[in-house]
Parts: structure tokens; sequence; C-alpha cells
């Protein structure tokens, strides 16, 4: 039996299955919707062989998600300031 532990704080999912090599992974979870001009504008420079997992349609809206929503301006790291 294996067992993983997930955080899925802040702007980071990080989990650890136990008893495995290579067992750690890190990821963003930054989702972001498009408009449609960014979309197709994106979709269509890629085309469709090199089409990123990223850029996809959910219930017909175009969002971007993970690692290349970071590079949409999504995420706004906040640090703590103490007075």
């Amino acid at each position: 039996m294996s067992f993983m532990v997930l955080d899925a704080g802040n702007s980071i999912i990080k989990a650890k299955i136990a008893r495995r090599e290579n067992s750690e992974i890190a990821f963003p979870h930054a989702m972001k919707q498009l408009t449609e001009s960014e979309y197709e504008k994106i979709t269509n420079r890629a085309g469709l062989q090199s089409q990123s997992m990223d850029y996809l349609r959910i219930n017909g809206n175009p969002y971007v998600v993970g690692e290349s929503a970071e590079r949409h301006g999504v995420i706004t790291l906040l640090t703590r300031t103490t007075l």
C-alpha cells in the first residue's frame, strides 16, 4: 500500500508518494480565463502539432492553466512585513 501527501496551499501543488524513487512533484495550480482572440492567437501560432496542454476550453470558454498561466500574470506573490 502506498500513501501520498498533498499540499495544495498558496500557488504551488506539492505531492510526495511514500516508498518510491522520484516520488516528489511540484507544479503551479494557476488558472486564468482568456479572451477568444488571445486563445486563438496562441493556439494558431503553436499549431495543432505542438499545442500545449495548458491551453484548453472548459464549457466552451478558453482558459490557460499551470506554468503558462503564470506567464499571463495570474499569480501575485505577497510578502508580509512586520511593523
